[in-house]
């Protein structure tokens, strides 16, 4: 799962992510992968719009999804 998280991440698409949580419950995020540390991958999570960070191990399954983050205009006015 590591070689796959490095790859989307420098591919620099939209991951969507599944993974169990420390409570075992089954989790889907769309997710920006930021950095890899040790045992953990830290990610920009777009629907929370926070910073999450996840133990590897507990990621089941990446696809990325054809699209980028897209930075917002701001109107005035």
């Amino acid at each position: 799962m590591r070689e796959e998280l490095l790859r989307w991440m420098r591919s620099g698409l939209v991951t969507e992510m599944v993974y169990v949580d420390r409570h075992g419950a089954f989790s889907k995020r769309r997710v920006k992968l930021i950095k890899m540390q040790g045992e953990h991958v830290v990610a920009w999570d777009l629907n929370k719009r926070a910073r999450r960070t996840f133990r590897i191990e507990q990621v089941l399954a990446c696809l990325p999804i054809n699209e980028r983050v897209r930075k917002r205009k701001v109107e005035i006015g």
